[in-house]
């Protein structure tokens, strides 16, 4: 069993690669003719990270400010993502995929969410090399 800070950071490594890479899975599912499911997309804890956001990672970092700006941040990615995908959803499938890759507003709020787990990897890491 892995330690609590190493623990953290691979949660935040697989974190910050699905928020870099959440369009193109997105992009993956609506070709595929997959539905996406807004309900889901819409809750900040139905994601791997969301739910540590909610459990372990509150337990072990939630007084760190960092941690309460990626919580901010992923809870406003997950809305403005269900706000982009529903819209896109009644579209025939390639005017979806277009639209979608043109979507610079959830790109955006993805970038502050990748920002935001950085940031946080950053503080977990100073504070352990501050405690070694």
């Amino acid at each position: 069993m892995s330690d609590p800070l190493s623990s953290s950071l691979d949660t935040l490594n697989r974190a910050f690669a699905q928020l870099q890479n959440w369009k193109l899975h997105r992009l993956e599912s609506l070709a595929a003719g997959v539905p996406p499911d807004l309900a889901t997309i819409r809750r900040d804890d139905c994601c791997e990270l969301g739910r540590w956001l909610h459990s372990e990672g509150a337990q072990i970092h939630g007084s760190k400010p960092e941690f309460q700006e990626l919580l901010s941040k992923h809870a406003s990615f997950h809305q403005v993502a269900a706000v982009a995908v529903g819209k896109v959803m009644v579209l025939p499938p390639d005017e979806a995929i277009t639209m979608l890759n043109g979507c610079s507003v959830s790109g955006t709020a993805a970038s502050n969410a990748a920002m935001a787990v950085l940031a946080l990897k950053k503080r977990l890491a100073d504070t352990n090399d501050t405690a070694a």
